[in-house]
């Protein structure tokens, strides 16, 4: 049977090098793919969701995944599990790490960008601000301050607002421009212009008019059929005693060759400003204007063209702040280009904007279209005061984009901190080596499956709850398969699943018989019957259950079970290791209990959570009913319970007082900064339910006195399930008729 991996090929944040292995979480700086779409406000508002748990809640389902793929490979295809461990072992490094970097996250994120990187910032002046607007290390802003009179301190905000209120923008006729440069050309040809000539020079207008390459000798409308004159003359109906103009075979070839083109046709941008206000317009204007200016400082900035940050400049000079906005009113009254105009007048000013060189038309188109892109993509944005965009010239530098962010390696923010060990500084050295500005949103290369028999399955999976992590076609085979069915009996005995283990013996007793490998919540891998593990771990409310359903025969089979259990032990095997016992022993829990309780007095604050917390630990192997003791809503633990009751409520949540929540305590879930045993233990006493708290130090000695009441009631819990066992005993023996022999009670 083929069984896919569960590790997830498309996580979030989460890239693999396929080359070496190594883990990259990608923090998010900025939502969008090459422009921030998040700014003012929001401008962390990516960066806080990963940080504030977004991160951990993925981190933690993947190292779940991990874990039990290498349930599932067993000892087997041991490249493929190496990898799947080394990639675990980079989890747990993030995990460890990622609430510390909480704490200092935006400083690193602001120290990052301070240097000179890939990722530029800029910084507009609308005519109502946020002052919410965190700009770092700007390549291009606008003053936006006043005077004290309140005057905008920016020379080219005044200047473009100045000239920008009433001006008029010329309509654009693409097809007229087109037709009109056409005629012109065609002037200066000798004449009479012959039809190839009229051909060529259509197809040479629309490359420098609009960049477009358009075939003008095939029909695009009849199956790209020749177009010549002739065929054109017969469609038209001219012939030589009407024949067409010039103007007559250029919108024949339009319609034939090129009849849709025009929505192709790429228009300034500066046209699409809403005309109908004259105020809205001027503010769309002024702001596509710093928008576009901005762009070509970006432009400059990322091929060392200048190094000047060209808002300063515009704003130390009324001149040229005049001068630009003089070219824009100028260029929409004219139906020209206004990105175009603009280009030509940095070629103008190459000097007083530190150019190194003028703009060519391949840097103009670039700027043009990165202009066009990113105008697109923030038009709605609710503020137009600051925006960060990423450097498309290069792929050197600190910041990629993925999963549609404007990201930075997280080994990249632990410089100098006291979290950049080696694994940190290997993943930083595979970040920084040649890659693409964008990293692929998913791992294809980790999909794998294994092959394995339902047996080997079964033998490899601890819980019905990891079983519901298998693929559906896989799930399908195995609910067809009496082996599993066996096993989810034994895994709902382990679990205190009662009325579940109930319901599936009276759909088939047989499985009061069968044996088999199953895992408990505690890690621990038995190979029994369902009722010798009940009997071992002293769950006698199970026992009474399972003895009820019992016949005659299955009784005596279990009590040689069991009296073999009380004379040698049941064997398990827990984290790697071989144990038997009669019983599961409340000791080590007691132990840890007292010794709270004795060295109380003698301890730190530290020392106390610490003791504490090994209360935890030692409650991590508790059997499902005892836990249920802890947690049952009927009783408290003070006074101590005669634990006589009829049934068990078969609960196992708690009040996770750190964060206010009820939680279910099963499946245990622990790393290395939170779990049972690490920063809670279980406390019963007089509460309504179980309670997740961690200790209170010496100037509040609550801990103290709810360890006493609960020690004192799991010592007596276990005194009543001890004799519990010998009434269990007198349940399994045969029942004789003879009068006064072997009666059971």
């Amino acid at each position: 049977m083929k069984i896919p991996f569960t590790e997830p090929t498309a996580p979030r944040y989460i890239y693999i090098n396929p080359s070496t292995n190594l883990i990259h979480l990608l923090v998010p700086v900025v939502k969008g793919e090459t422009i921030g779409t998040d700014n003012t406000c929001k401008t962390t508002a990516a960066s806080d969701e990963f940080f504030n748990g977004a991160a951990l809640r993925e981190l933690n389902a993947y190292k779940s995944a991990l874990e039990f793929d290498l349930q599932l490979l067993g000892n087997d295809h041991v490249t493929l599990r190496d990898a799947k461990q080394q990639r675990l072992i980079q989890i747990d490094a993030y995990i460890a790490a990622t609430p510390t970097m909480q704490k200092i996250y935006k400083n690193a994120i602001a120290a990052q960008r301070q240097v000179s990187s890939n990722l530029y910032s800029i910084q507009l002046r609308p005519r109502i601000q946020d002052h919410l607007s965190p700009v770092v290390n700007p390549v291009f802003n606008i003053n936006r301050k006043n005077d004290k009179t309140g005057t905008p301190l920016s020379a080219l905000y005044n200047a473009l607002y100045k000239a920008f209120h009433g001006v008029s923008i010329a309509p654009l006729n693409p097809r007229k421009k087109l037709e009109d440069s056409v005629k012109a050309e065609l002037a200066t040809k000798p004449q009479p212009i012959d039809f190839k000539t009229i051909q060529t020079t259509l197809s040479d207008t629309f490359l420098r008019l609009f960049g477009l390459t358009v075939d003008f000798k095939h029909d695009s409308t009849v199956n790209l059929a020749d177009v010549n004159k002739a065929s054109i003359d017969e469609s038209l109906g001219y012939k030589p005693e009407t024949p067409a103009t010039t103007e007559d075979y250029t919108e024949a070839l339009l319609s034939v060759c090129a009849p849709d083109i025009w929505f192709e046709i790429p228009t300034s941008k500066f046209y699409s400003c809403d005309s109908e206000q004259d105020e809205h317009q001027t503010e769309q204007l002024s702001i596509m204007t710093q928008f576009f200016l901005a762009h070509v400082n970006i432009h400059c900035a990322e091929n060392n063209i200048s190094t000047e940050n060209f808002g300063v400049i515009l704003d130390s000079s009324d001149e040229l702040s005049e001068e630009v906005a003089g070219i824009i009113v100028s260029a929409l009254g004219a139906g020209a280009n206004v990105e175009e105009s603009l280009c030509t007048f940095f070629n103008k000013h190459t000097s007083e904007f530190g150019l190194s060189r003028p703009l060519d038309p391949a840097d103009t188109d670039a700027i043009k279209q990165r202009f066009a892109t990113n105008h697109t993509t923030i038009i709605d944005s609710p503020h137009m005061d600051d925006f960060m965009i990423l450097n498309t010239a290069t792929n050197v530098g600190k910041f990629v984009t993925h999963q549609s962010s404007i990201c930075t390696d997280f080994s990249e923010l632990v410089v100098s901190s006291r979290l950049d060990h080696r694994l940190f500084q290997a993943m930083r050295a595979d970040f920084e080596a040649p890659k693409s500005r964008f990293i692929p949103h998913q791992n294809a290369h980790i999909e794998a499956s294994i092959d394995l028999k339902i047996d080997d399955l079964l033998s490899r999976v601890i819980d019905d709850k990891q079983l519901d992590r298998l693929d559906l076609s896989t799930r399908k085979q195995l609910y067809s398969s009496p082996d599993f069915q066996s096993l989810l009996f034994l895994l709902n005995i382990a679990h205190g699943k009662q009325e579940e283990a109930k319901r599936k013996i009276e759909a088939s007793p047989v499985l009061l018989l069968d044996t088999g490998r199953f895992t408990d919540y505690s890690g621990r891998t038995f190979n029994c019957t369902g009722y010798e593990y009940a009997y071992w771990a002293k769950d006698t409310h199970m026992c009474r259950m399972l003895e009820a359903l019992m016949d005659e025969p299955t009784k005596a089979l279990m009590l040689e079970r069991i009296d073999a259990i009380e004379q040698e032990g049941l064997s398990y095997v827990q984290q790697g290791e071989t144990k038997k016992s009669k019983h599961f022993n409340l000791e080590p829990l007691l132990a840890a209990m007292q010794d709270y309780v004795d060295q109380y007095n003698h301890r730190d604050r530290a020392a106390n959570k610490n003791a504490c917390m090994r209360v935890g630990l030692a409650q991590r192997d508790l059997p499902v009913h005892v836990v249920n003791e802890y947690c049952r809503p009927d009783r408290s633990f003070d006074p101590t319970p005669e634990f006589s009751e009829a049934t068990l409520p078969r609960i196992s949540t708690y009040y996770r007082i750190i964060r206010r929540v009820e939680a279910p305590l099963f499946p245990l879930v622990v790393s290395a900064t939170t779990g049972l045993g690490v920063d809670f233990a279980l406390r019963r006493t007089r509460w309504t339910t179980a309670l997740g708290v961690a200790a209170e130090g010496p100037a509040n000695s609550q801990t103290l006195r709810d360890l006493v009441v609960d020690a004192a009631a799991v010592r007596h819990l276990d005194e009543v399930r001890t004799n519990d066992l010998k009434l269990l005993r007198q349940n399994l023996l045969p029942i004789d008729p003879a009068p006064g022999r072997g009666l059971r009670p």
